[in-house]
């Protein structure tokens, strides 16, 4: 009963709150990775691959009462001194993705470079059906209060190979499985906003656990002096999702087709993890 009279106070708290936050969060993916496919690749440069996505990224979340932004942290990566080339991408991706979600009519726009290419990405959010726990817990100067969901995804890999498949081999496309996400919201912030997809619950979302990948909320500045433009992103080809990941899995395709093909001495075709 306490936390529906929160949950209530919060829906009506919102139509009042119109200032900018800035919301810092932590992201990592617990992830193992197999180097043992490419044996051109050296086990020293392996281990920093390793050490380095294993690292948490840092993202910002940029908010007002209607819209938000959310995008990674701004920062001059080193080069690779294996390749020549700068930063280790995934799957062809870049680290300049901005999401633009409108918490008034759940509609996110994306807009992601893939091998070069800028893609602008239009979803409508689904909303999933929320159950609130009743655990609460501090996080920082906030008290937040759990709720979850349960959806079907693609188990995350045990192992994931760097090199292509072994001996050519095709690999299968696992089956999906339930996973029950956690997220962590606050009514002290009462704005339905959050990073990435997680959107919808009466306050902001502080952390969320998600399979393999944690999202936490170190700092969150309130009214902040510079303000962002919240405006979406514009640049790119216009897709929706199902066509954004259809493309992006031919291309993966392409990529291990080619490194099967010359395997015996072409180092640039090497895969790409996101």
């Amino acid at each position: 009963m306490k936390l529906l009279l929160i949950i209530c106070f919060a829906f009506i708290s919102m139509a009042g709150f119109t200032q900018q936050i800035k919301a810092t969060y932590a992201v990592k993916v617990n992830q193992k990775y197999d180097f043992s496919k490419n044996a051109t690749m050296p086990k020293a440069v392996a281990d920093r691959i390793k050490k380095r996505m294993s690292e948490p990224q840092i993202f910002y979340l940029h908010l007002n009462r209607e819209e938000s932004i959310y995008k990674k942290e701004e920062k001059l990566e080193a080069s690779n001194q294996w390749t020549g080339k700068s930063n280790f991408r995934g799957f062809g991706t870049s680290n300049s993705k901005i999401t633009h979600t409108n918490l008034a009519s759940k509609k996110q726009t994306v807009q992601q470079e893939m091998f070069g290419k800028v893609f602008l990405i239009i979803r409508n959010l689904k909303q999933p059906q929320w159950t609130f726990t009743g655990a609460s817990k501090q996080i920082g100067n906030y008290t937040a209060y759990q709720a979850t969901y349960t959806e079907m995804q693609v188990p995350p890999s045990s192992q994931i190979p760097f090199g292509g498949d072994k001996d050519g081999e095709a690999q299968k496309k696992p089956d999906k499985i339930p996973v029950t996400v956690s997220v962590w919201f606050t009514p002290d912030i009462p704005i339905a906003a959050g990073p990435e997809k997680y959107v919808g619950l009466p306050g902001l979302i502080l952390m969320v656990q998600d399979g393999n990948k944690t999202l936490l909320c170190t700092s969150v500045q309130m009214n902040v002096t510079e303000k962002i433009p919240l405006d979406p992103p514009t640049k790119g080809k216009k897709v929706t999702g199902k066509e954004f990941y259809k493309i992006r899995e031919e291309k993966i395709q392409q990529m291990r087709s080619r490194y099967n093909n010359n395997r015996s001495g072409d180092s640039n075709n090497r895969l790409r993890i996101r």
